[in-house]
């Protein structure tokens, strides 16, 4: 059942955990020009876990340079990082496209580097209200989707097949992260559900309301979509007919628990990465040891 939007202003503030210096060290402002020969004695020492090593493609977007890109790829990297939990990561920019990074054993690693590398692209689109087929498309999402949340075996191929069913049900973009400034969670008016809050920058406040006003009343659903996937469905009321959701803020509510509120608040919060990273090395490290000066 698609949520609604409403208007509204988040009110909840979401408290992130900054990771602690080891060896007098900042791990967030560091930038060596190359890989230290011991790592782990220079970043987060004693460690136990995972170290990463991550090469930034090329740039999605044309007009975007290669450093630009860098920039921002680490900023966004930062953001996941503070999210990961209240533990200490290490985290080593390396110019002119890679990125080391130290995952503690308590993180679950394999679900951290699958949150650290996702391009995480929030785009915005109308139903299609001439789509042919469209209760065959419909019923045919139906039947894949318990397959996709049970996360069964062949989970890539399934999103394949919903990318496909979406690309016909929906038009392209009207509005994507890029317009996004701002995501949080707060408690629902009713029950003990939660709901994911939205702010947009001028632009962005200004076609989202021309959206909603377009879509209101109509019952036809605005789809949030991260990376091609549907993330959720959202209907427009039709008091917003004449006016649409203005002020730039708007509230997704739904069935979300307190963990899905906040990991999808978390999603759309830090942004998408500008280009694709891959994993260049994958390594256990354990340093029983610690230098009494930083190795750089």
């Amino acid at each position: 059942m698609p949520y609604s939007l409403q208007s509204g202003i988040a009110s909840a503030l979401l408290a992130l955990t900054t990771a602690t210096q080891c060896a007098d060290v900042d791990l967030w402002s560091q930038f060596p020009i190359s890989i230290p020969p011991t790592v782990s004695s220079t970043q987060l020492c004693p460690f136990q876990g995972t170290e990463l090593t991550l090469r930034m493609g090329e740039a999605y977007e044309d007009k975007i340079s290669r450093e630009q890109a860098f920039d921002q790829v680490q900023t966004v990297l930062r953001e996941r990082l503070l999210n990961l939990g209240q533990v200490s990561v290490g985290f080593i920019p390396l110019p002119p496209d890679q990125f080391l990074i130290q995952l503690p054993s308590q993180l679950d690693q394999r679900q951290a580097l699958q949150r650290i590398t996702q391009r995480s692209h929030l785009t915005f689109r109308l139903h299609n209200p001439t789509t042919p087929q469209t209760e065959s498309l419909i019923l045919q999402k139906i039947e894949l989707q318990p397959k996709l949340d049970a996360k069964s075996s062949d989970l890539r191929q399934i999103e394949k097949q919903l990318a496909q069913i979406y690309k016909k049900l929906y038009g392209p973009p009207v509005l994507t992260d890029k317009n996004l400034i701002d995501a949080s969670y707060q408690i629902a008016s009713v029950g003990h559900l939660w709901d994911v809050t939205l702010r947009f920058d001028a632009q962005g406040a200004e076609q989202f309301e021309q959206i909603t006003q377009k879509m209101a009343g109509t019952q036809r659903p605005i789809g949030f979509f991260l990376d091609d996937q549907l993330l959720s469905e959202a209907t427009v009321s039709s008091q917003f007919a004449k006016t649409g959701i203005s002020g730039g803020a708007a509230v997704i509510t739904g069935n979300f628990d307190l963990e899905t509120a906040k990991n999808l608040a978390f999603q759309l919060k830090e942004g998408s990465l500008p280009a694709p990273i891959t994993v260049l090395k994958i390594e256990a490290v354990q340093t029983e040891q610690c230098p009494s000066t930083p190795q750089v």
